[in-house]
């Protein structure tokens, strides 16, 4: 039913309706149909680089523990302990050689074997109680995991980007800056917002310094066949050569060697990446609820690159975050307007077939066909 609403709008060049944004029923069957079975962003190889280093990656009521195995080998479990469920770590980031369930200390390694579980009968089979896993895969220095028991291989779906991002480095690349926030709104409006420039001019000052508006019907734009994958070269002002606030790199080793150029792959809904010279930003999203969605930018540099004598920080930040900050009070305020009950979605504008694009890829995922 929420597919053939969905496209009947599309046919008639309007937004997303209502109650779309407001229903608890669709939100559950969202988290389920959509991001438990989509690629989901763990981290960058650079965070993942020595045995025992691990991150957790959180979707909905599931939590998946992603490392380094002191093999080192990549590796990805449910972080649900096999004796009485609980939680083995709490969300985050750091470093184990083994996972010991707080509770009543069964012990795993890092891949998941069982190690031991104190004051079990003689009987008791460890190699029939490993922690459970989940799909895991590295894309251009990118690391992903999918909770869907058979996914589409990721490469094959981003392959349609993989000219544009390789040219980057992107596997050489380290973190210099990540920020996490907190938007009060559903995660479609946070995608919406996304998919367009059409507020860019009166919205985003320090954005559009160096990103020409004028340019964005000259671009390379590719699409998948079902809009959930979306590459496309930004341009920028003349003499620009960076997002940043006056054009010039913000960090002095290059990722990017050759003609520089500026390029964002979108992967719907869970991922957006946008590579510039000098640096990348790499951008995941997940729904918290119905009405909050939480963002995380990382910001990558070459690897080597020193703060303060490469790049300043704040400098290198400083275009991203006020863009963001801006982009999640105008979700806020549009989430405010969305619950009145006089709200009606009017048609989208000419500057906004990406967001119908969306639309379309957000109908394709929730078919009842499936």
């Amino acid at each position: 039913m929420t597919s053939q609403i969905m496209r009947d709008h599309m046919k008639r060049g309007l937004g997303m309706p209502r109650e779309l944004y407001l229903s608890p029923e669709l939100y559950e069957r969202e988290l389920e149909e959509i991001f438990n079975r989509s690629w989901l962003l763990a981290a960058h190889e650079s965070q993942l680089a020595r045995p025992g280093q691990y991150v957790t990656v959180e979707s909905g009521f599931e939590s998946v523990i992603v490392s380094r195995t002191l093999e080192g080998e990549l590796a990805a479990v449910h972080n649900v302990c096999r004796h009485r469920g609980a939680r083995l770590l709490d969300a985050g980031c750091g470093t184990a050689r083994r996972l010991v369930c707080p509770y009543h200390q069964w012990a795993y390694k890092l891949d998941g074997t069982m190690l031991g579980a104190a004051k079990m009968a003689p009987d008791f089979d460890k190699a029939r109680f490993p922690l459970k896993p989940v799909h895991v895969t590295s894309w251009q220095g990118m690391v992903f995991v999918n909770l869907a028991e058979d996914p589409e291989p990721l490469a094959g779906l981003l392959a349609l980007g993989e000219d544009a991002i390789a040219p980057f480095d992107l596997p050489g690349a380290t973190v210099a800056h990540e920020i996490t926030y907190d938007v009060g709104a559903n995660w479609k409006l946070v995608w919406e917002n996304a998919q367009e420039c059409y507020h860019c001019n009166v919205n985003h000052p320090e954005l559009i310094r160096a990103f020409d508006l004028a340019a964005l019907g000259d671009f390379d734009l590719r699409r998948s066949d079902d809009m959930r994958v979306q590459s496309a070269r930004l341009g920028l002002k003349p003499g620009a050569i960076s997002l940043t606030l006056d054009g010039r790199p913000a960090c002095s080793l290059p990722m990017l060697t050759g003609d520089p150029y500026t390029v964002a792959l979108h992967l719907k809904p869970t991922f957006a990446v946008v590579c510039c010279p000098d640096y990348t930003v790499m951008l995941r999203e997940r729904p918290l609820a119905i009405d909050r969605t939480e963002v995380t930018m990382t910001w990558l540099v070459r690897a080597g690159a020193k703060e303060g004598r490469d790049y300043d920080l704040d400098n290198l930040i400083k275009v991203w975050d006020q863009t963001n900050l801006q982009d999640w009070a105008l979700c806020e305020r549009t989430q405010l307007g969305v619950r009145s009950r006089f709200f009606e979605p009017g048609p989208l504008s000419g500057d906004e077939p990406s967001v119908a694009a969306f639309h379309h890829a957000y109908a394709a995922m929730l078919s009842e066909e499936k």
